[in-house]
Order: C-alpha cells, then sequence, then structure tokens
C-alpha cells in the first residue's frame, strides 16, 4: 500500500521568491488568463512575478514553478539567447526536480547548511 504525505497548501507559499537582488511575486495564475497566453507559468523580468497556473495539479504546479524560478535564475546571471534560454531551462528543470525527489537527504542538508547565518 501506498501512503502518499499529504501536500502542503501551495496557496500558504512565501508570496516572494528571492533570485539574487531580485524580489519576485508568486501569482497563482487564474486558468482563463493562462489559457489567454497558452502558458502553464510565466516569469516577468520587467514586473518581477512569477506566475503558475492555478488549477494544475502540485506535481505539475512544482515543476512549473521551479520551470520560472530557472527563468528568473537566467535573468538575475543577465545570460544571453531568448532561444538558448528555453532550451536550458525546458531541459534542466525536470532533470534538477528528479535530482531533487531521488536525494532528499542531500538536498534537506544543503537547504539546512544554506539556511545557516555564520
Amino acid at each position: 500500500m501506498s501512503r502518499r504525505r499529504k501536500m502542503p497548501d501551495r496557496t500558504q507559499l512565501p508570496s516572494i521568491i528571492k533570485i539574487g537582488v531580485y524580489e519576485y511575486e508568486l501569482i497563482h495564475w487564474d486558468p482563463a488568463e493562462a489559457d489567454a497566453e497558452e502558458n502553464l507559468g510565466r516569469c516577468d523580468r520587467f514586473n518581477f512575478d512569477i506566475r503558475v497556473r492555478s488549477d494544475i495539479p502540485d506535481s505539475s504546479f512544482a515543476e512549473v514553478l521551479e520551470h520560472e524560478i530557472n527563468h528568473a535564475c537566467w535573468h538575475a546571471a543577465a545570460l544571453k539567447s531568448k532561444a538558448a534560454e528555453e532550451t536550458v531551462v525546458n531541459r534542466l528543470t525536470p532533470i534538477q526536480m528528479m535530482a531533487r525527489r531521488d536525494n532528499p537527504e542531500i538536498y534537506a542538508w544543503i537547504d539546512r547548511a544554506i539556511a545557516q547565518k555564520d
């Protein structure tokens, strides 16, 4: 029998995501607005918001959120080429998420280590 842990309510996630020197607002995106843009998520580097469609399952929400955070990281690192950006972010996001899933002890340690105030 598989026991799945109940996911925390994603509407309770912090509303601010810090990426480098920038602060992005996390917006739970209305499905009709997402449909109009034909996207599950969007990272707006000019208004500093990250939108994720609100009606998708938690696992999809997590992947889209990680994907959009990667776009914000690309911007914070001042990398170039929009076409290459989408390719890199599309390819890295699921691999990074699998690494987090498959190595929970490693990532929990990393999270604790970076939370330290030396």
